[in-house]
């Protein structure tokens, strides 16, 4: 699963190329900046997320994204912890107003977490596909903010639920 997910950020990232060279657009690196919020079954945990991406058109952007745990939750006397979090993403946007875009985006992420019940404790070292929609706000050319759903497919599954800072260079 890994290897295909890498082939199809690969492949689309290849196949968006060309567009490089026909927008003056193009080119263009942002960062992000906030909190990422997951829901796995009745545990609520959360990360201090990061992301750098590259806007290969108007359209089209690549990304990777970073996390490191900052709450935890108790489940049945066991606390639940995200420690952290790595991915990488093809992200397709779309303008709908002057400073407002939807976007969706693919990739994989590796999770790793961590349940502890008294002095027994396991950690749990996982990636997954991961699809999300999303939407992002420019105060003006550099500054706006960006809020985004994100479903991962490991295991049974989870959720993720992000805002962050976007400053675009």
């Amino acid at each position: 699963m890994r290897i295909f997910a890498l082939a199809v950020l690969a492949a689309t990232a290849f196949a968006a190329a060309p567009a490089l060279a026909q927008d003056s657009a193009a080119g263009q690196v942002y960062v992000n900046g906030g909190y990422n919020h997951f829901q796995v079954g009745k545990s609520d945990t959360g990360t201090l997320n990061g992301r750098i991406g590259y806007q290969i058109s108007p359209n089209f952007a690549v990304e990777g994204e970073g996390g490191f745990g900052i709450n935890d939750d108790k489940v049945n006397n066991v606390t639940i912890k995200t420690r952290g979090s790595l991915g990488g993403f093809a992200v397709a946007s779309a303008p709908v107003g002057e400073r407002l875009s939807l976007m969706g985006r693919a990739g994989y992420v590796h999770r790793w977490t961590e349940a502890k019940a008294g002095s027994v404790k396991t950690k749990d070292d996982d990636g997954s596909f991961a699809v999300g929609v999303g939407g992002q706000y420019m105060f003006d050319d550099a500054n706006g903010i960006r809020v985004d759903y994100t479903r991962y497919t490991e295991g049974k599954g989870s959720d993720g639920f992000a805002a962050s800072y976007v400053r675009k260079f």
